[in-house]
């Protein structure tokens, strides 16, 4: 390929991908999106494969999280061309691990490991980091393009969002593979593509037809609530009153239709809900429904001598006796609700409004809920909240259903990114979790989009965007099980190590310089 050819290679990559994520949910794209840059980068040296890796990266991130610079620009006071320059920041950051994919995988094929090997095990190696690097922020990783087709999305019971991911790629590396030397020399590897996506089918329609098939432990009716409060009025003190009242309205509307837990989205009330007594009116209708509640709400903790710390919260409140557990949030937003790297960025609190200096969490509390009737009697439903992005962390997710939840609950505040993608792109990585964890999962947000998730992803009662809501639905509990729940990311683990085998390999390919006296060096 020429430069010029390479260089069109690569952004194809990044733009094939994109529109794999949603809303465009292009998925068939992302099976042959790598394909591209993984022709270009072939035979080209380092610093080349380097940078064909970060045009393609930036080809695809700067399309799926654009909705970062109007968020900024719209909430904060740092202006529009500066918000642009920070998502070219944060999109430099997230394309340097496609980067590091392209130059890996070439480097090890210089050294003689097949790419087919290696371009699998490093992009899961990479996406994993993408969790545990400063500021993690592990948003669109290449399997939650599968969410809506289901066959496939539940092989991430196995391996979880992981393993899709891996199939994906290694699709891309045999079809390139067949691009390049054709498809007699490949005949076996073809047929271990095939073979593989096959089993990949058939193995969802059967999971899908156990779990559907699975006896019902229990049944729970829940009613969702979308208040639909602009931002800019969200921490109006005059309108806190207002407020407040909008949701009990909807709240009685969902008992009404027999909801027996009501659930109101992250920071729903807008009170610090353990020292404002307006809270009492939420106990109040909590008695006299006898119906369950589940609401976001900041919370502060007074200490003698030190600052008050702020949490970002959820509660839950018990007929007849009012407010009971807590759940603070343990994964944090950065640059939203913490600022990372400490002096060095403390200037972002400065350009930011109302940037928190939240505490974390450190209790996976699993709530319990109204009774339900199961096949070895009554007991109390089980449940846990994640709040906001904490919906896109597979490990801390799967934490509470180990733990014991029957159903997971995400609540979000998804009224900062407007009428973009970014809402419909978090409702896809949160359904992958009910499917990895083999439980229903509630969604309820202040804008939209809230939805009910079961078990085998089908996301259902979607709401519109920007338009108050309330719907009732029923849950059904079955008794849940997959194989990631047992082990894990144990699958990432093994690629990690397989992948520094390769390198170790590849390194000791190389040779070794040797001193041997007089006859000077010597390679070995």
């Amino acid at each position: 390929m020429t430069t010029s050819q390479a260089a069109g290679a690569a952004v194809g990559t990044g733009l094939f991908l994109s529109l794999a994520q949603p809303t465009m949910s292009v998925a068939s794209l992302a099976w042959v999106g790598l394909v591209p840059l993984l022709l270009a980068v072939r035979g080209a040296g380092p610093r080349k494969a380097l940078g064909l890796g970060y045009l393609a990266g930036m080809s695809l991130y700067l399309p799926v999280l654009y909705w970062i610079a109007p968020t900024i620009s719209n909430y904060t006071r740092v202006s529009t061309p500066l918000a642009i320059g920070v998502l070219v920041l944060l999109c430099l950051t997230v394309a340097s691990f496609v980067a590091v994919f392209a130059l890996t995988v070439e480097w090890l094929a210089d050294g003689g490991i097949p790419r087919v090997v290696s371009a699998p095990l490093v992009w899961v190696a990479l996406e994993w980091s993408r969790m545990y690097v400063p500021a993690a922020f592990p948003w669109a990783l290449l399997g939650y393009s599968q969410y809506g087709v289901l066959p496939v999305i539940q092989s991430a019971d196995l391996f979880g969002v992981w393993g899709v991911s891996a199939l994906l790629v290694f699709v891309n590396a045999v079809i390139a593979e067949v691009a390049v030397d054709g498809v007699p020399r490949h005949r076996a590897l073809l047929a271990a593509a095939a073979v593989t996506v096959v089993a990949t089918v058939v193995y969802g329609w059967v999971r899908i037809e156990q779990v559907d098939g699975l006896e019902p432990q229990g049944r729970l009716t829940v009613g969702v609530t979308q208040g639909n409060v602009a931002q800019d009025r969200k921490w109006n003190e005059a309108l806190q009153d207002e407020i407040l009242d909008a949701y009990l309205e909807l709240s009685r509307d969902a008992a009404r239709d027999g909801a027996e837990l009501v659930i109101w989205p992250e920071a729903a009330l807008p009170v610090i809900a353990n020292h404002d007594l307006r809270t009492s009116r939420l106990t109040d209708f909590a008695t006299a429904t006898d119906t369950y509640m589940l609401v976001g709400a900041p919370a502060v903790e007074l200490h003698h001598g030190r600052p008050p710390r702020q949490f970002n919260s959820v509660f839950t409140v018990v007929p007849d006796h009012g407010f009971a557990e807590r759940y603070d949030k343990i994964q944090l937003v950065p640059f939203g609700e913490y600022v990372p790297f400490g002096w060095l960025m403390s200037w972002v609190g400065k350009a930011v409004e109302g940037i928190g200096t939240f505490g974390r969490g450190t209790r996976h509390v699993v709530f319990e809920g109204p009774p339900v009737l199961t096949p070895a009697g009554e007991r109390p439903a089980r449940f846990a909240a994640l709040i906001c992005y904490e919906g896109i962390f597979p490990g801390l997710t799967r934490r509470f259903v180990v733990d014991g939840a029957d159903f997971l609950v995400n609540v979000s505040n998804d009224a900062w990114y407007g009428r973009t993608s970014a809402p419909h792109q978090h409702l896809a990585m949160a359904a992958v979790r009910a499917v990895e964890n083999r439980v229903p999962l509630v969604r309820s947000t202040n804008t939209g989009v809230s939805a009910i998730v079961d078990a085998v992803g089908r996301i259902r009662e979607r709401t519109p965007l920007f338009e108050r809501a309330v719907f009732v639905d029923e849950l059904v509990l079955r008794e849940h099980g997959s194989l990631y729940l047992v082990i894990g990311d144990l699958f990432v683990y093994v690629c990690l190590g397989v992948v520094a085998l390769l390198v170790a390999v590849r390194l000791q390919g190389r040779g070794v310089l040797i001193r041997t006296g007089n006859r000077g060096i010597v390679r070995r």
